[in-house]
């Protein structure tokens, strides 16, 4: 046990006499692991295809543009969560955000006339962000949630 802890203690200090950056090489790998870049463009990607699909589903029933969306939402990350054995609550989160919040301030645009919209988003744009960054968020985490539930479920042994 003595000898263990001797190594370590020689290893730490070979790392922060070190050029490379010791302390600070350390950070960057704990930064690393909390939000990844390709963790956030596979999520960016499988909302915005929920975000098609859904909405083209949601086409079919009038009034129901906005809520297929979502619901597109919630069905893709929810297969991405059955699909994906990393834990990306942060990524997904971001990413529903996003587009649902693009997505809330550009609906103001179709299907009214321009200048109209315009001053309605002068006026609301804020708060469509909000709402739909919101809408976006929960929606997509809770999508991965329950797919990451459903396949700790399916992969655990019986006993």
């Amino acid at each position: 046990m003595q000898r263990s802890l001797e190594r370590d203690d020689e290893t730490t200090a070979e790392t922060e006499s070190s050029g490379d950056g010791g302390r600070l090489a350390g950070v960057r790998q704990r930064v690393g692991r909390v939000f990844s870049i390709r963790g956030f463009l596979l999520a960016l990607a499988v909302v915005v295809a929920g975000v098609a699909v859904g909405g083209a589903i949601g086409g079919f029933v009038p009034f129901l543009g906005t809520v297929g969306r979502i619901v597109g939402v919630f069905a893709a990350t929810f297969l991405l969560g059955a699909v994906r054995s990393h834990r990306q609550y942060l990524e997904v989160a971001a990413a529903g955000a996003v587009v649902a919040a693009v997505l809330a301030v550009t609906q103001v645009f179709s299907g009214v006339f321009l200048p109209i919209g315009v001053e309605w988003l002068q006026q609301y744009g804020l708060a469509l962000g909000a709402i739909g960054a919101g809408s976006g968020a929960v929606a997509s985490v809770l999508g991965y949630y329950f797919g990451r539930d459903l396949r700790d479920g399916l992969t655990k042994s019986i006993e």
